[in-house]
């Protein structure tokens, strides 16, 4: 063998230097700005970057991906690459330099060529497009998989052209080869995650694919493939746990940043975490996004929020540097003389590998991570996910060791699960969790059901992106019974009779601890609907000159209800989720909007304008009712009254609506947040609260603690915190109420769901827990899936029976309740829980689980399942 020379080191050592040499002109080129004076080093143009050349190679696989009836893999060798796209041979071959160095040193083989890499990933795709078309809910109209010919010729017809775009007018770019194989192994990359951002047809709309090519299976938009500007800063921290079991402030115990981020690195520094008011060393722990549905149960995504995107977006202008209200607040340093409206932080920097960097401002959120995490997981666990089950050895006394929803349609205890968490004393928001079963999201998230998915199911399917978001907060239903404490609290402070039934109630408290039978407090605990009406409509005066059921809509305002009702709205009874502003307020300092995210919240005795149904919504005017018909009504269709169908059966012009609302139906809706501060004002009230905090997410935002406060005042005030308001439910009917509630899991409607979490000894003696059931009407209780089909056709027809068992109702169950966290039977109350469940059906016989108000209680079993294990009551360790 030849010794090696001082020559061969030379022509090696050459070799190496080139393409470094050449990588740093192309850095310069590309990175460095082409005008300095017109682009700051640290703050770009635009938010988001768009490569052109990278979206056009991108677009190339809109022809190749095509439909495809068999599994047969498209599997192009490096030869066919380099001859399909001869253009690119130089840069894909082998090069022959490498070639030369292989066979004068007797090198046995060569490193893999661009083209063999090029082909590996071909296949890699090629196989991941059809996994991902043939899954089960397939977002796709079909298999597909990859042409190769007919990539090939878009690949040659785009390389060399000159390409122009909006986005940068005037300038031309050119496709390479270079960038055509970062295109596919963009696609290919993380088991080709990117296909479900993708628009596919069979999930697009109409009007989407009717401009798309009629061979065309999908599209690739530049939103989809736009990267922040590297040149504009770093986006602000989002915290988590930042407070103690006392409710104290402390330095945050997480923080959201997916992995390889610059928050990654930059949210771990005291600077960043540390707010001046409660410094820490302990650094918090990186949480790489909201989870996923198919989570594995040891994940510590579970902790964050589902949809806590959403959730945020209107913080986005103060939270990303390029945002509009970011540079107005960091340009310039405050002044003394400033106005409120012309406030000024100054620069909101921190110095990063020895440059300064502008960051965004930090969110700190109220979720607390193990209590969010341990409502998720059993939100997933009711809503189908085994597994979680298992890992929280989750059980119910009726499925006897088998696994939860057993007997019901996809092994599902309910098919939507929404949960809210809300901390009395603060209003602070601890956790918003929201879980769907699998055949539940395909009908909102796809072009069909699973084919495991019972089609018989009442329901039609539409792509419903909006239907997908986080439940405890995007979705609302009818309140039903879970009205009956705000209707109590006007009952309890009538001006006429209030005094006296409130004594009353009181005096029995004193002599016997379970409530009588005729009772309010005992009404409360059975949810006797029948007698709240007859109260509601003053039966004690003949029905005659009755104002109580305007009374009953004062009071849901008092309870945080019907904001921005009191003239004609789209948001009437929506509330802002961030800082719990009413959606009708303006900043406090001027007429400024503040920043928010209008949300659901709670509604009551309102109305469409001129009755119109999706017309904005006011407070039902107050007005006479006829005696008359309010008689008729609370007797029923037998004409007797106090039997079993009293109030069933009403006709009769306005008194039919105000009728329906006090069931807490027709025109009523909330939310689980929603009903969670109703029973929050209600709890502060019983601990004798003065003050309370509308329910909020955002505790507070801030900039980069370099030595000083780093809290953001807010220029007027439009993301402070809501002041607090007066509480104005009586703190005596609260406690009243409150007892009441305090029998409903012992002998009540909550009885029957305490005992498949706890056993029946347990239930009663559970003192810490004072909840409510609500089950809103659903018609279609009587009837299996069949009997449906027969009588109302498919879903999906275009002519529909107008049955009222037809109709689009959902059948849900509602459970709201006060608990306290150190499972005492005594002292304030300290937290609130609200459960939303829609019911699943039955394997067997095809029947909706737990028909009627008296039936089983998901959403009961939820609440207890999360609150026995926060507090310890139920063995075995909350996440």
């Amino acid at each position: 063998m030849r010794r090696t020379t001082l020559l061969d080191f030379a022509i090696g050592a050459t070799l190496a230097v080139v393409p470094v040499m050449l990588a740093i002109l192309l850095l310069v080129a590309v990175i460095r700005p082409r005008e300095p004076s017109a682009v700051s080093p640290l703050r770009g143009p635009g938010d988001r970057y768009l490569s052109v050349r990278h979206v056009a190679a991108l677009k190339t696989f809109e022809e190749a991906i095509v439909r495809r009836s068999g599994s047969t893999p498209s599997t192009p060798s490096a030869a066919d690459m380099l001859a399909g796209v001869p253009q690119c041979r130089a840069e894909w071959d082998t090069p022959w330099t490498a070639r030369w160095i292989a066979r004068w040193h007797d090198h046995g083989t060569l490193a893999p060529s661009p083209a063999e890499r090029i082909a590996a990933q071909w296949a890699e795709l090629d196989a991941a497009l059809w996994r991902f078309s043939t899954r089960p809910n397939t977002r796709v109209a079909g298999g597909v998989g990859l042409d190769a010919q007919r990539w090939f010729d878009a690949a040659r017809r785009v390389l060399g052209v000159s390409l122009e775009t909006p986005e940068y007018p005037g300038q031309r770019f050119q496709l390479a080869c270079a960038d055509l194989a970062t295109a596919l192994a963009t696609l290919s990359r993380a088991d080709a995650r990117m296909l479900d951002a993708l628009a596919w047809r069979g999930t697009e709309g109409a009007k989407v694919v009717a401009r798309w090519r009629a061979d065309q299976m999908m599209e690739i938009a530049p939103r989809q493939v736009a990267r922040h500007n590297p040149w504009n800063g770093v986006s602000g921290c989002i915290f988590l746990g930042g407070h103690d079991a006392s409710g104290a402030v402390t330095a945050p115990t997480h923080f959201i940043a997916s992995a390889h981020s610059a928050q990654e690195r930059l949210c771990a520094m005291p600077a960043l975490f540390n707010s001046g008011d409660a410094a820490s060393t302990t650094v918090p722990t990186p949480l790489a996004g909201e989870s996923p549905t198919a989570l594995s149960s040891d994940d510590a995504r579970w902790m964050v929020p589902p949809s806590l995107p959403a959730m945020l977006q209107a913080l986005e202008p103060l939270r990303n540097p390029t945002g509009a209200l970011y540079r107005l607040y960091t340009e310039s340093q405050a002044a003394a003389s400033d106005p409120p409206s012309a406030y000024r932080y100054g620069p909101n920097r921190i110095v990063l590998d020895g440059a300064p960097v502008d960051v965004g401002f930090s969110v700190d959120l109220t979720i607390v991570p193990p209590l969010q995490a341990l409502a998720q997981k059993t939100a997933a666990c009711y809503t189908g996910r085994h597994d979680v089950c298992r890992a929280l050895d989750m059980r119910r006394a009726e499925d006897k060791g088998q696994p939860l929803g057993n007997r019901l349609l996809e092994g599902a205890m309910v098919r939507m699960a929404a949960v809210a968490v809300i901390d009395v004393a603060t209003g602070r928001i601890e956790a918003l969790a929201g879980a769907m079963s699998p055949c539940a999201r395909s009908e909102v998230d796809g072009p069909g059901r699973d084919a495991n998915c019972d089609k018989r199911m009442p329901y039609p399917v539409r792509y419903r992106p909006d239907a997908l978001l986080n439940p405890a907060v995007f979705h609302d239903a009818m309140p039903a019974s879970t009205i009956k404490p705000i209707m109590a609290a006007a009952f309890l402070t009538d001006r006429d009779v209030g005094a006296r039934w409130l004594a009353a109630e009181r005096a029995e408290m004193k002599r016997t601890a379970m409530p009588s039978h005729d009772s309010m407090r005992g009404q409360l605990m059975r949810s006797d609907s029948a007698r709240f009406l007859d109260r509601m409509f003053c039966s004690d005066k003949s029905f005659d000159h009755c104002h109580r059921p305007w009374d009953v809509q004062a009071m849901a305002s008092a309870f945080g209800w019907n904001n921005g009702c009191i003239e004609p709205r789209v948001d009437c009874g929506k509330q802002d989720l961030l800082f719990g502003r009413a959606v009708d307020a303006t900043a406090e300092a001027g007429a400024i909007r503040p920043l928010a995210t209008p949300v659901a919240f709670g509604r009551l005795l309102s109305e469409p304008v001129a009755g119109r149904l999706g017309a904005p919504l006011h407070l039902t005017p107050a007005m006479v009712l006829n005696p008359a018909i309010v008689r008729r009504c609370a007797a029923g269709a037998d004409g007797r009254a106090r039997s079993k169908d009293d109030w069933e059966k009403c006709s009769g012009g306005a008194v039919v609506d105000i009728v329906a609302e006090g069931w807490g139906q027709g025109h009523a809706r909330s939310s689980a947040l929603g009903i969670a501060g109703m029973m929050a004002t209600l709890a502060a009230a019983a601990n004798g609260q003065a003050d309370v905090r509308r329910p909020h997410l955002v505790e507070s935002l801030r900039g980069v603690a370099n030595g000083k406060p780093a809290t953001l005042a807010s220029a007027v005030e439009r993301w402070e915190l809501a002041a607090p308001q007066a509480n104005r439910v009586s703190h005596d009917a609260a406690e009243v109420i409150l007892s009441g509630l305090s029998y409903g899991h012992r002998a009540g409607t909550s009885r029957t769901a305490c005992e498949q979490v706890f056993d029946a000894r347990a239930c009663r003696d559970i003192e810490w827990l004072a909840g409510k059931t609500g089950t809103p009407s659903f018609p279609s209780d009587d009837f299996s899936l069949d009997q449906l089909v027969k009588l109302c056709g498919r879903p999906d027809e275009a002519r529909r029976s107008n049955e009222p068992a037809c109709g689009a109702l959902r059948p849900y169950k509602w459970y709201v309740a006060a608990y306290r966290s150190d499972a005492h039977g005594s002292g304030p109350w300290t937290k609130v829980i609200a459960v939303l469940t829609e019911r699943n059906w039955t394997v067997q016989g095809g029947r909706i689980h737990g028909a009627g108000d008296h039936g089983p209680n998901p959403a009961a079993e939820i609440a207890m399942q999360i609150t026995g294990r926060q507090l310890g009551v139920i063995p075995g360790a909350a996440p």
